[in-house]
């Protein structure tokens, strides 16, 4: 059924669903969202139970997501270029220091304002 929706259906599902998309995104992508989401849906109804003190050990062993608020080239990390709402870093072997997190997320960089924010 999902393989004959249009764009703009996929779009509105997603918006009801609240899930975060780029507005230049194909509908091959559009598409993988929706139904990743319904995935997760899935599994998460089939997954048992977890005691609190498990969920919290499992949100302080995720690592910070942060997400790019002004468009940069990450001089430090291969020249990768970022876009408004990237990701970051894109690359998962990254290992940024948390002086460059900050660097980023200040005024303190050769553009002079914050490029990234703490995904929230």
């Amino acid at each position: 059924m999902s393989n004959k929706l249009t764009v703009d259906e996929i779009k509105k599902q997603l918006d009801e669903k609240e899930i975060d998309y780029k507005s230049n995104m194909n509908r091959d992508e559009l598409l993988s969202l929706l139904e990743g989401d319904s995935e997760d849906q899935t599994e998460s109804e089939t997954d048992t139970k977890e005691t609190p003190s498990e969920e919290v050990e499992k949100e302080e062993d995720k690592p910070k997501q942060y997400v790019v608020i002004h468009d940069f080239k990450d001089l430090e990390d291969r020249d990768i270029i970022y876009t408004k709402d990237d990701i970051y870093p894109k690359r998962t072997d990254s290992e940024i220091s948390d002086k460059r997190i900050q660097e980023l997320m200040s005024d303190q960089n050769k553009i002079g304002k914050p490029l990234i924010k703490e995904q929230g």
